[in-house]
């Protein structure tokens, strides 16, 4: 493992915050847009990244050379309020990032499970690596979907593959949506940038407890672990 030796850079404001974090994510793709063709942006969903996802909308780079995927999914139409999918293209995919490409998680068919080789061949190729990856976390130290407890997360963490389908009935964190489909260990672990964006007292407790706690028990622990130097831990309170 690399050791725990992830930067934690704390902010005043939840505002200087998401500047820091666009800025990164900005930073990330313009270096790999110079070494290559086409650079790759894997994002989270839930509350905390919408106002990154905004001042994204708004930064000037070849968005026509980037392909945005998702972080992890909850199997839910595109249309419904939970959907990341959603999210992102109501507040990331507007402005000048309306010219990137975008892979979704979500397919038609009926359950995860069923769309997991499908969906690792398309990611495959923009997770090896990913040149950014924007995380998140909840307050039962999960991220992507990797829930403590869950059904499928040791097979996740170990996985080959880019993706990887998670139940998480049981999980009180995942609510009503408790069939995912998600990025693997080795997808994030692989990323050539990783930043976590996190917001308040109850989720820095979190993360710091985290750091002793095993990755089943705190599975942003493995991302911890696996990124290393490569992670930057961005918090305000």
């Amino acid at each position: 493992m690399s050791g725990l030796s992830h930067q934690f850079l704390p902010f005043g404001s939840r505002e200087a915050a998401t500047r820091f974090a666009t800025q990164f994510i900005v930073g990330g793709l313009e270096k790999a847009l110079e070494g290559k063709a086409t650079a790759s942006l894997m994002v989270s969903g839930g509350s905390t990244p919408g106002g990154v996802f905004d001042a994204l909308t708004g930064e000037v780079l070849d968005w026509s050379r980037v392909m945005i995927g998702l972080v992890d999914e909850r199997w839910v139409d595109p249309e419904d309020a939970a959907s990341n999918e959603r999210l992102v293209r109501q507040r990331l995919l507007r402005g000048h990032a309306g010219a990137a490409g975008f892979l979704p998680m979500k397919t038609l068919d009926a359950a995860p499970g069923a769309a997991v080789a499908d969906r690792s061949q398309a990611y495959a190729p923009h997770c090896s690596p990913a040149d950014v990856v924007l995380l998140g976390m909840g307050e039962d130290g999960h991220t992507a979907s990797w829930f403590p407890g869950s059904a499928g997360l040791a097979e996740a963490l170990d996985s080959q593959a880019a993706v990887a389908a998670i139940d998480a009935t049981g999980c009180p964190v995942a609510g009503d949506h408790t069939a995912r489909i998600t990025l693997t260990g080795q997808a994030v672990a692989n990323a050539a940038s990783a930043i976590l964006l996190i917001f308040g007292e109850a989720k820095k407790t979190v993360f710091e407890t985290a750091l002793t706690a095993s990755a089943m028990d705190k599975p942003i622990r493995y991302a911890i672990d696996k990124l290393g130097p490569r992670l930057t831990v961005v918090w305000a309170a």
